[in-house]
């Protein structure tokens, strides 16, 4: 009896796994197609966001462009005279009241070109004054960049500076 329930056991289990075969060939196809879908979509992915950040580089760049036209009329206008009080008080506009004692500050890159103008400096020449490069200077110009803290520190001081002092400090 122990032969006839031995080989019916096999026989059940072959008729099983001949059945499971065709449905797992069936579930195989299907996993495979869905990850060559899956490994598609993230190579779209991958090319849309590499298109978004492009397309957002060009809109800050242009947005950079827009506001040039704009920083040379605010620079015009306080070279006229119109703000002679943000050259004076040092470019630095407070956040809390007083720029110093431990409050925020925020810079302004307007006043920094002004106060250049004002000292007739070149990019070249307030760079070396402020001890830093001229690619540092210029990003500090168009607004990309702020100022370290220390940094701000050198700024303020250079806004501060008149004409004799400036050329002589640049001398040295």
């Amino acid at each position: 009896m122990t032969a006839f329930s031995d080989a019916f056991r096999f026989e059940v289990m072959r008729m099983a796994r001949k059945e499971i075969k065709g449905e797992l060939g069936t579930l195989r196809k299907t996993v495979t197609a869905q990850r060559s879908e899956i490994a598609a979509l993230k190579r779209d992915l991958k090319v849309l966001t590499s298109q978004v950040r492009t397309l957002t580089n060009v809109q800050e760049k242009t947005d950079a462009a827009a506001e040039r036209p704009q920083a040379a009329q605010r620079r015009s206008k306080t070279l006229s005279g119109s703000q002679p009080t943000q050259v004076a008080s040092g470019g630095l506009e407070a956040a809390g009241g007083k720029a110093r004692g431990g409050h925020k500050s925020t810079f302004s890159h307007e006043a920094l070109i002004a106060k250049r103008h004002a000292l007739h400096l070149t990019q070249k020449d307030m760079a070396r004054l402020l001890g830093v490069s001229v690619v540092s200077l210029y990003k500090w110009e168009t607004g990309e960049v702020m100022p370290r803290a220390a940094q701000l520190e050198r700024v303020r001081k250079v806004l501060k500076m008149g004409v004799r002092a400036a050329r002589k400090q640049i001398a040295e």
